[in-house]
């Protein structure tokens, strides 16, 4: 006998995002429950199946980064979602080169190829969890990796059945400075694209259509 079908338990993370997203700032606590919430959405494609089985079609409207040089940044972060009042930005962080060096050209090129809006595409679930959402010393995380990287470091969604992977993840961050503030809050990079995922997902015309299906 099961104890709740799939279906409700889906049901119950989508509201936990909607209630970890619905603050106009919300904090850390909101980004370790949105992560915990989009864990189990993506574990054994749990919103997908539930959504295949409702004849709903899910897509997402996400920042699009071809063509733009992430992999060159030593801190990228994807933005595109709303936050304290405001649209939050993508954001590049590239090694300086003084106006003397050899290398301000391409510093220059970088930046003019970093666009701060970059155009929004509709993706499929899968495609959108793929989608990149920070870079660390040019290695890109996508957002299901760092989503899964929250919620084990601090849901404790579930222990990581590659521990030298999950410490690579871990020794990065560290390095880049886990309190790093895109925007002068006290929330790191980290956190905001947890938060940046949850809410993405959200305004998906799939999403609304399915959660309306579900009751």
């Amino acid at each position: 006998m099961v104890l709740i079908d799939r279906a409700s338990v889906v049901a119950i993370h989508l509201d936990q995002l909607e209630r970890s997203t619905a603050p106009e700032a919300p904090g850390v606590a909101e980004a370790v429950y949105a992560s915990v919430a989009l864990r189990f959405l993506m574990d054994d494609n749990a919103l997908g199946r539930v959504a295949h089985d409702r004849g709903v079609s899910i897509k997402v409207e996400a920042p699009a980064f071809e063509n733009i040089p992430v992999d060159q940044a030593l801190l990228f972060a994807a933005g595109g979602y709303p936050y304290d009042g405001r649209l939050t930005k993508a954001f590049y962080f590239y090694r300086g080169a003084g106006p003397t060096s050899p290398h301000r050209a391409q510093f220059e090129r970088l930046l003019d190829e970093s666009p701060e809006t970059p155009p929004m595409v509709a993706l499929k679930l899968a495609k959108f969890f793929a989608s990149p959402c920070l870079g660390l010393h040019g290695e890109i995380l996508s957002r299901e990796r760092l989503v899964r990287y929250v919620a084990n470091k601090c849901g404790g969604a579930h222990h990581h059945d590659n521990r030298d992977k999950f410490e690579t993840i871990d020794e990065q961050l560290t390095d880049i400075g886990q309190a790093i503030q895109m925007r002068g809050d006290q929330l790191s990079a980290v956190f905001l694209e947890t938060l940046g995922t949850a809410w993405l997902l959200l305004q998906s015309s799939g999403v609304s259509a399915l959660r309306k299906a579900l009751g």
